[in-house]
């Protein structure tokens, strides 16, 4: 039986996953242009490795957060899509898919991201 924690990250997945392709860069983009796109292709590894366990446990929670926050700190993305995986993230920390102590450690990086990144959003 497959953990339900895997059905969570796979639906943040596929939320943030929809809204890049819907995004007006992707409107022109073909199926080798999203195995191009390092964001895409994150989330497309991310979906493989998830396919191939059935306990979120067994792996550790920066293999499912990398794609998350690589959108976040993409300059690329708009600010509803950092929104989404910003949302994703919170979601894994309420629903504890992170540890306390990896979830502090996770909140200083965040912090850090959006001095480096905040010109995105202006």
């Amino acid at each position: 039986m497959v953990d339900k924690n895997i059905y969570i990250v796979q639906g943040e997945i596929n939320t943030v996953v929809g809204a890049i392709k819907r995004s007006a860069r992707w409107n022109t983009h073909t199926h080798l242009d999203e195995e191009r796109d390092p964001l895409l292709h994150s989330f497309s590894l991310l979906k493989e490795v998830l396919n191939n366990i059935t306990e979120l446990s067994e792996i550790e929670p920066n293999v499912f957060l990398r794609p998350f926050l690589e959108v976040i700190r993409s300059e690329d993305t708009t600010g509803p899509i950092t929104g989404l995986a910003l949302t994703s993230v919170n979601k894994f920390l309420s629903y504890a898919l992170i540890g306390m102590g990896l979830g502090s450690l996770l909140f200083f990086e965040l912090c850090y991201f959006s001095r480096t990144t905040s010109n995105q959003f202006l």
